[in-house]
This record gives C-alpha cells, structure tokens and sequence, in this order.
C-alpha cells in the first residue's frame, strides 16, 4: 500500500525527472527552480484522486495540467517549438507511467526503490532517445541542380564511410543512383579491400537540407541500390 504522502513524493519525483530529461534531451536552458516549480505545480494531479472524473474528463485534466507544467518550466516562445516540448514530455511520461504499470512495482517492492527504478528507466529512455535523434540527423533532403535545366529532388543520408573527394579540386563527392546524361569524368576510389573508379560531374548547384546551398559538391553515379534512400551524401559536410 502506497499512502498519499509517499505518492505526493514520487509524484514530484517523476514530474522532476521527466521535465529534467525533457531540457536535456532538447538541451533547454532551463533554471533547476523552474522545474522544482513545475513539478510542485504537477502535485495538482493527484486531485483525480478525490473527484469523481470520467475518463475523457481525467485525460482533458491530465493534458492541462502537462501544458501549464511545460509553460511553468521552459516557457512559451515559439508554438512549434513549444508542441515539440510537450511531444517529447509526454513521450517520457507514457514510457514512464507504462513501464512501472507493467512490472506493476506497486505490488513486488517497496516505494522507496521507485527512487532507484525511475532514474534507471529514464536514463535508458535517454539512451534510445539520443540514438533516435542521431538516426533521424542523418538524413537529409537533397536538391540537385543540372546544368540542362532539371532538377532531382532525392532522399539523403549521411554516411561515415563516404569521404571521398575529387583529386582535381579537393571538392566532396555525394553519391546517387539515378542515370544522368551529363559529361562525365572518372574518380579513383579505394574500398577496404578494392580500387576502382567511379563516374562523376558537376552539378550547377546543391541544396542539402540543413547544411543549404553548396556549390562545392561532386556527384557520383553507382549502380549500387541504397536501401531507404537514393544519395549518399559526404561525411566530411558532417565533420565541417
């Protein structure tokens, strides 16, 4: 049995931790009061305890709360931004909530070890997360110019094993898939265990989203397939 001063803690616990790894994962500059303050004001929650709420009431109080919670601790600036922040707290709030619900720890341990349990949890959560947004930052839209006139409009991803460069002007060289009728010159390039050449020219300009407008890129043509996207773009406009 849980009493209703141990749940008023864990609660302002859990609110702490999750707004906590909220500004970190979005690398908020968020004050430690703010979010002590916004967690004190998450205590108003634990009302549904001692009213009478359906369930559509409970979520439409729940979600209020969350919202006036987020504007306590980070403000309001920007609305997308602001929405980005809820996204990502509420994410954390159902992975958290969810989680304890499955081991139901209520009824296997002690209160007291939700203060080892809830960070464990948050920090794997933070794992996934940093992994996800490593992932998602690794691909881009890709517009390539042609000097005929037409334009390709591809799916890019960032590839660590992608460094090539043109000898002849040191520019980066983005790889594709599509058959281009261009005038083409030959690139050496070295694999692990292999050397060859591939066929490349130059664009009338580049537009990588993220990175802009870039009119020192190379492009070279494989017949290779590339699962999930058609571009290969250059690590070192990463490393730049």
């Amino acid at each position: 049995m849980i009493y209703i001063d141990e749940l008023i803690i864990l609660n302002f616990i859990i609110d702490f931790l999750i707004l906590k790894t909220t500004s970190k994962i979005l690398k908020l500059n968020v004050t430690t009061l703010r979010i002590i303050l916004s967690s004190l004001f998450g205590e108003i929650s634990l009302l549904y305890l001692f009213v009478n709420l359906n369930n559509l009431e409970l979520t439409i109080f729940k979600l209020l709360i969350g919202v006036i919670m987020n504007l306590i601790a980070f403000s309001y600036n920007d609305l997308k931004e602001f929405i980005k922040r809820l996204i990502y707290f509420y994410m954390f709030s159902f992975f958290l909530g969810g989680t304890l619900y499955y081991l139901k720890i209520e009824s296997l341990v002690k209160y007291q070890y939700y203060l080892l349990l809830i960070p464990i949890i948050m920090n794997i959560l933070k794992y996934f997360t940093y992994n996800l947004k490593n992932i998602i930052s690794l691909r881009h839209k890709v517009t390539i110019y042609l000097k005929n006139g037409k334009v390709l409009y591809l799916n890019g991803y960032m590839d660590t094993g992608n460094t090539l460069k043109e000898p002849y002007s040191n520019k980066n060289v983005i790889i594709i898939n599509k058959n281009i009728n261009e005038n083409f010159f030959l690139v050496p390039f070295k694999t692990i265990d292999n050397s060859s050449l591939i066929k490349c020219f130059k664009p009338k300009k580049v537009y990588i989203d993220g990175f802009g407008e870039r009119k020192d890129i190379v492009v070279g043509i494989s017949n290779k397939k590339f699962k999930g996207f058609n571009c290969l773009l250059n690590y070192n406009l990463m490393e730049e």
